[in-house]
């Protein structure tokens, strides 16, 4: 086979592995949708609820599931944003288990990023979650880091962590600029 022929079979390769990569990693993630902000509300919905921030009346109000209440800005003592990794497991077994996975530094993970309104009497208001699945294999990282460039730039995979960054810094503008704990 010549060399064209060989560089077309990797890039058909590499084609068929990034599409098979996309509908796997397609699952929904978080979502941080601005319904209204006319300077009066700010109004937003996440996978955790759906919110309003009055800046005037210094109040914020959620709907979460069923419950709903408010709070005001003097009872928030400060956001909390969290990022934590969970071993995925499934996703490693679905995707190819090797030896190489045995090791820590190799195991896929789901990367959660995640915002909460603390009060000055501990409860914890979820504000926002988000996850991505992040694979991690020996030799591979920058063939993964190109598959997920590549899917960005499309549209296809969302970068969850730019996502919680713009939510805590419009929730944070809104609020009053609450400390970061």
């Amino acid at each position: 086979m010549s060399f064209a022929g060989w560089a077309l079979a990797a890039l058909a390769a590499f084609v068929a592995n990034t599409a098979w990569f996309a509908l796997a990693r397609a699952r929904p993630v978080g979502r941080f949708k601005v319904t209204r902000d006319d300077g009066v509300l700010f109004d937003f919905a996440t996978s955790t609820g759906t919110f309003s921030i009055n800046p005037r009346a210094q109040v914020l109000t959620y709907t979460r599931g069923g419950q709903r209440g408010s709070l005001k800005f003097s009872d928030i003592k400060g956001l909390a944003y969290r990022f934590d990794a969970d071993y995925a497991l499934l996703e490693e077994m679905f995707f190819g288990f090797n030896l190489a996975d045995m090791l820590p530094r190799y195991h896929d993970t789901i990367d959660w990023f995640a915002i909460a309104a603390v009060t000055h009497d501990g409860r914890r208001i979820p504000l926002f979650l988000s996850g991505r699945y992040q694979q991690r294999e020996f030799l591979l990282g920058w063939y993964i880091e190109l598959q997920e460039w590549l899917l960005e730039r499309l549209g296809l995979l969302k970068d969850v962590e730019a996502q919680s960054r713009t939510a805590l810094d419009a929730i944070g503008a809104h609020t009053g600029s609450p400390p970061l704990l």
